[in-house]
């Protein structure tokens, strides 16, 4: 009885499906193909005339598009409703792979080198020439390379790379450059012919075919009208241009500079003959405009109904939306499903190939799934060796599954970096770097570092071996060296006749063992042993700079420390969270020479600091930061109030405040809380308000014969307020700032800083 319904039903829907078909193809006296065009963000308008065009019933036989033409049409072809189409591209996946952002979902922040203050950094190639250290775009290819394969290449395999054989007949354009024509993408990788078609030039990296360079359509041919007539010889074409008319822009940025240099929008032009041409006037949106996409899409919807009777008028064909939706589903329903068995690699030595292949073979079963070749390939190249890891999914009709084929591009081992701090204050410094970095099982990376500036001098000299195993580990090991000027109130950097109130120096070495808990976490425990010094003027006794204190400290260390991050910037960040706790303990021997005195004693204490920085997205513009931290030690008060005060852990807000000595920011246990809100003017221009409260848990004070002495637990609390502007470039960050603080060296202070401010590791503040 069960087995005759369904018979029934199935009847019942081939019944319908068939003369819902009939009955179009009797109505349907023309053909009529859909002509895209190319314009970045604005291309997403074409979801919407899609969307008006199906509410209709108006069919679409043939889609030939550039740019985002090519990636609306290309989509469509592939099966994808508008409303599918649209959470792609508001997705996370496919915001990551147009900025260039590898997924942390699918990383390790234990991989990710340590953050350093470089403005550039040149990877030594082999080649004598320029190019071999010149990056190949401005963003990253390699999260968009991975996302197109797993996107597209499942539709590849079902037409047999024949794109008459989607599910609407389609062609791409692209742009040929090493033989200056453009090129019309019938067959072949549906995902490299879409990559190829929206490769800005510089932006993105190019698509190499048959020994050429292929970019963005839109160089030869942005609105592919010949190639429609040619291709498919429709009865009827709908043209949508979204590109905006010739007009001057106001202050236009990179992007649209260099769009408007190469873009020749006018190569394709649609008569009244051929069929209706749609205009959509975007000129308020820019070509990165992903963010607005419903609002773009929205336009483009209201357009095509506007231009709804028109089209009417002209197409008589009608496809009925049951019909469309059972020949969709239909077409889906074999599309193969994405999952690898095996995994080739090419292009990199033959150690080096064995090794990539080990990422997916090592940590998988002998079959695996795009999630899991997501997470290989990401681990793989988050460090930043590769200048490109092209993959490709190759279908086996016999077994149904796909080989996954890599081609590798690794960077030269060595790598030089320059960059800094440039400030009105006198913490600027300039600093050098250069790295080996070896991509193998047991990977080995080394560096040196230097620091040189005027109150600050530093250089440092590691080494490192990463493990392979399944949760990423390594063995650290850092020797540094740095002597650090204090000067009791904020001096310009050109002020070189003063003296500094306050000279530290610290030589250190540290080993240390580290492990990824989680993908967004760090543990690492390590033993060091440094010396620390300490120099300054007894000011308290009103003989200012007539001599100096000696303090000397030969101490060793053991240390356990957490961190996790997901923040999007370690200076300026506007989302994310960071977590930080490092326990150490410490002991060693202490010197002192005061005058012609001199007094020695043994030293042992603990200490647990901890930290934590949230920042929310509020809305599109604002976004609202939380600071806390708190470092609680067993450290003893020294008795001479200008040594307990030297030695006592101090309180750093901001950059601008690192050279300053100031008594009422040390203590040795406090906590810390602050309030950052921030105003997001636009993709590279930020406004900040960071309000930080400081409160010692017991402050020190100066008594008779400059004897040091607790106060009362808590009883005091200092305020650190700054306003900053900044200004993100791709090499760097600009500010301009004023801050206020109610503490002993405080006041209101202004200045401008250019580069990225980032000291060398402490002994006793373990970072």
């Amino acid at each position: 009885m069960m087995l005759g319904k369904i018979a029934v039903a199935a009847a019942a829907v081939c019944t319908l499906l068939f003369g819902s078909m009939k009955m179009h193809a009797l109505e349907k006296s023309q053909s009529v193909g859909l002509v895209l065009s190319g314009g970045g963000a604005k291309g997403i308008a074409h979801i919407g005339v899609i969307k008006a065009l199906e509410e209709n019933d108006i069919p679409i036989d043939y889609i030939s598009g550039t740019s985002m033409g090519a990636i609306v049409g290309g989509l469509y072809a592939a099966g994808y409703t508008t409303d599918e189409m649209m959470e792609l591209i508001k997705s996370r996946e496919f915001t990551d792979a147009a900025s260039g952002k590898i997924d942390e979902r699918y990383t390790y922040y234990f991989l990710r080198d340590a953050n350093e203050p470089n403005l550039f950094t040149l990877n030594i190639g082999d080649k004598s020439s320029a190019t071999s250290i010149l990056p190949t775009s401005v963003i990253n290819p390699i999260p968009m390379n991975f996302e197109f394969m797993a996107l597209f290449s499942p539709f590849t395999a079902q037409c047999g790379g024949d794109f008459n054989k989607l599910f609407v007949p389609f062609r791409a354009v692209a742009s040929d450059v090493t033989h200056k024509h453009k090129v019309v993408w019938s067959h072949g990788s549906l995902g490299e012919a879409i990559r190829s078609s929206m490769s800005f030039p510089l932006v993105f990296s190019p698509v190499q075919r048959d020994g050429a360079l292929l970019y963005d359509g839109g160089i030869y041919d942005n609105f592919p009208v010949q190639v429609m007539t040619t291709e498919f010889a429709p009865s009827i074409i709908i043209g949508v241009d979204v590109s905006t008319p010739d007009s001057v822009t106001a202050n236009p940025d990179m992007i649209t500079q260099l769009s408007e240099m190469i873009t020749q929008p006018g190569r394709g032009k649609l008569t009244p003959e051929q069929g209706i041409y749609i205009h959509i006037n975007l000129s308020q949106f820019g070509l990165l405009d992903f963010a607005k996409a419903d609002k773009i899409s929205a336009i483009g919807y209201a357009r095509a109904m506007e231009a709804m009777d028109s089209i009417k008028g002209r197409i008589t064909a009608r496809i009925p939306a049951m019909a469309r939706n059972l020949r969709r589903d239909m077409f889906k329903s074999q599309t193969p499903y994405l999952r690898f068995d095996s995994i080739t690699v090419t292009g990199a030595s033959k150690k080096q190939n064995n090794y990539i292949r080990s990422y997916f073979t090592h940590f998988h079963s002998d079959t695996f799934g795009v999630a899991s070749a997501a997470s290989s390939y990401y681990r793989l190249a988050a460090p930043g060796k590769f200048r490109a890891l092209d993959p490709t999914a190759v279908y086996n009709d016999s077994t149904g599954l796909f080989g996954l084929n890599l081609k590798a591009s690794v960077k030269s081992d060595f790598t030089v970096g320059f960059g800094g701090y440039v400030s009105t204050t006198t913490s600027s410094m300039l600093y050098f770097s250069g790295a080996y970095k070896t991509l193998s099982y047991n990977s080995l990376s080394m560096g040196l570092s230097v620091w040189a500036g005027q109150s600050y001098l530093a250089g440092m000299l590691h080494s490192k071996v990463n493990f392979a195993t399944s949760m990423p580990s390594a063995l650290t090991l850092e020797v540094i060296g740095s002597r650090h000027k204090f000067y009791d109130s904020e001096k310009l950097f050109f002020e070189e006749n003063q003296p500094s109130y306050v000279t530290s120096s610290e030589a250190f070495a540290r080993l240390i063992y580290g492990f990824a808990p989680n993908h967004a976490g760090s543990v690492n425990a390590g033993v060091g042993i440094g010396y620390v010094g300490d120099r300054y003027y007894q000011t308290i006794r009103e003989l200012p700079y007539l001599s100096r204190d000696n303090v000397k400290q030969t101490l060793a260390q053991a240390v356990v420390s957490y961190k996790s991050s997901t923040l999007n910037n370690n200076a300026y960040p506007t989302r994310g969270a960071e977590y930080t706790a490092v326990l150490m303990g410490v002991t060693g021997h202490r010197s002192v020479t005061h005058y012609a005195e001199a007094d020695a004693s043994h030293r042992t204490w603990a200490q647990l600091e901890a930290s934590t920085r949230n920042y929310f997205t509020l809305n599109r513009y604002l976004s609202l930061g939380t600071e806390i931290g708190a470092l609680i030690s067993t450290r003893k008060l020294l008795h001479d109030y200008d040594q307990a005060v030297v030695d006592a852990p101090a309180f750093v807000p901001t950059p601008t405040s690192y050279d300053i000595f100031d008594p009422s920011l040390r203590a040795n246990s406090f906590v810390t809380a602050g309030l950052v809100p921030v105003w997001r003017v636009s993709s590279m221009i930020q406004l900040r308000a960071a309000c930080h409260a400081f409160m010692p848990y017991r402050p020190i004070y100066c008594g008779e014969w400059n004897r040091a002495f607790y106060g009362n637990r808590f009883s005091k609390m200092e305020f650190f307020g700054e306003l900053t502007g900044v200004l993100s470039l791709p090499f760097a960050n600009v500010s301009a700032f004023g801050h206020y603080s109610t503490s002993s060296a405080g006041g209101w202070h202004f200045g401008v800083s250019l580069g990225v401010f980032m000291p060398a590791p402490r002994f006793l503040r373990y970072r």
